[in-house]
């Protein structure tokens, strides 16, 4: 029997040892991949992070404007329906406590001036928990209240405060467009010997065109009206007449649009006018363009102005339009005239009460007589031998004209609410009509609810 040779086939560790090893060249190469594969993941990975994240963000930007939206809108909500109790708010108690500080009660107060302190557990559920602490209020015991993620800010006050530029399509009063013309002219200053606007209007506007106090009202004039003939203001003459075809200068600008010939939609198509400019914007229209309230000029309303609500200037201007005021020292002289608008702002800051209980109030106000001027010049005594702290005295004409431009009541009003919900910001300015009367143009019908009837609406 023959035995096999040993061996036959090579083992594995020969075979392994007769493996060529790599060389140091290709072990460097193979690193080079490695790195380069790592590099390329590391690249990708961190962009999809990077993406994901981004795309996380805008979610949550989206989703808390969102939620702010509402929140805005319930904050609208919220401030109409506490217009709307104003008379279960002004009662008897109210009424006492009135007549008691200024001697009269008040037609309407003003309680959408409070809005933010009486709404403030809607508003800001846990700094409203926080304030009250100590009081003994439970908030956990009130059903509907909770943290709603966010906050908001109420601003409203009502557009009957401000002088109307638009069509007064709210009244019969065949005289509105040209007390609204001598209002606007007054403001401006053209009544005074010299005013310190006279600079704004001896400088041409960006359009190449200067245009004077008396084309600027003109010009608003003919934007509204239906006709297509050119407004002609005469304040010496106290008309406001047709004169020949409107100016089409419109069509000589750089993007020529025409004369719309129909009431003001919104309170930024006033800008389209020729001659209303960003200065005259800043100057006469909204000197703060963060606080909606500093406005002096308005589209809504017929056209009479809330004495308890106008701005100090407003007011002055519409005593001052008045033909048979002009020629009063509080008309004429700059210095009785800044006392007036200072002393009446400075008291309204003290107590942001209804002070004139009527619109004779006011007017005695004006002359230098009554309650309020009464205690003013208590405060700030007349110096210089001075008879009065301001001169105006005015006759029965007059105070009639001014007393039927006045009225107490507010029906239309612009509540501004600045809701947040984390970094995201919303604001929202509606305008809401409360008046009842009040009936859309035909085709449409139906009229204000309760809450009243929303007129403008913009979201930002």
């Amino acid at each position: 029997m023959t035995q096999a040779p040993a061996h036959t086939k090579p083992s594995e560790h020969a075979r392994a040892a007769r493996r060529r090893r790599p060389s140091p060249r290709e072990q460097g190469v193979a690193l080079v991949m490695v790195l380069t594969v790592i590099a390329v993941i590391t690249v990708f990975v961190s962009e999809m992070m990077k993406n994901t994240s981004t795309e996380f963000q805008v979610s949550v930007s989206q989703r808390d404007r969102l939620k702010a939206e509402y929140l805005a809108r319930s904050g609208t909500n919220l401030t109409r329906l506490l217009i709307h109790s104003e008379p279960l708010i002004n009662n008897g108690v109210i009424q006492m406590l009135m007549n008691a500080l200024i001697g009269h009660s008040a037609q309407q107060l003003n309680v959408w001036q409070f809005a933010n302190t009486i709404l403030a557990p809607f508003a800001n559920y846990n700094d409203a928990k926080l304030s009250s602490t100590g009081t003994g209020i439970d908030f956990n015991q009130m059903q509907g209240l909770k943290d709603t993620g966010g906050s908001f800010k109420i601003v409203a006050f009502p557009e009957n405060s401000m002088i109307n530029v638009n069509n007064p399509v709210y009244t019969t009063d065949p005289e509105a467009a040209k007390r609204m013309a001598m209002e606007l002219y007054s403001m401006m200053g053209g009544f005074l010997p010299q005013s310190p606007y006279d600079a704004l209007f001896d400088k041409l506007d960006p359009d190449g065109q200067q245009t004077g106090r008396l084309d600027i009202v003109s010009d608003i004039i003919d934007w509204w009206d239906a006709d297509e003939q050119k407004t002609v203001f005469n304040p010496g003459a106290l008309t406001v007449t047709p004169g020949g075809g409107e100016d089409d200068i419109y069509s000589r600008f750089n993007d020529p649009y025409r004369v719309k010939n129909a009431p003001f939609d919104s309170l930024e198509e006033l800008r389209m006018v020729r001659g209303i400019s960003d200065d005259f914007w800043a100057t006469f229209v909204q000197k703060n363009p963060d606080d909606p309230r500093s406005r002096q000029i308005t589209i809504y309303g017929a056209g009479r102005i809330n004495p308890n609500e106008a701005p100090a200037d407003v007011l002055l201007a519409r005593v001052c339009s008045d033909t048979t005021a002009q020629l009063q020292p509080l008309c004429q002289d700059p210095m009785q005239a800044s006392m007036f608008v200072t002393l009446l702002g400075m008291v309204r800051s003290f107590a942001p009460i209804p002070w004139f209980g009527t619109p004779k109030d006011f007017v005695d106000f004006v002359q230098g007589t009554g309650q309020l001027y009464s205690m003013i010049a208590m405060l700030a005594p007349p110096t210089g031998g001075q008879k009065g702290l301001w001169q105006a005295q005015l006759p029965a004409d007059a105070v009639t004209r001014i007393t039927n431009s006045m009225a107490m009541k507010a029906q239309i009003f612009t509540i501004q609410i600045t809701a947040r919900v984390g970094h995201s910001t919303v604001r929202t300015n509606t305008v809401v009509n409360f008046d009842s009367s009040w009936h859309p143009p035909p085709p449409n019908a139906g009229g204000p609810t309760g809450l009243g009837a929303i007129h403008y609406y913009r979201l930002d």
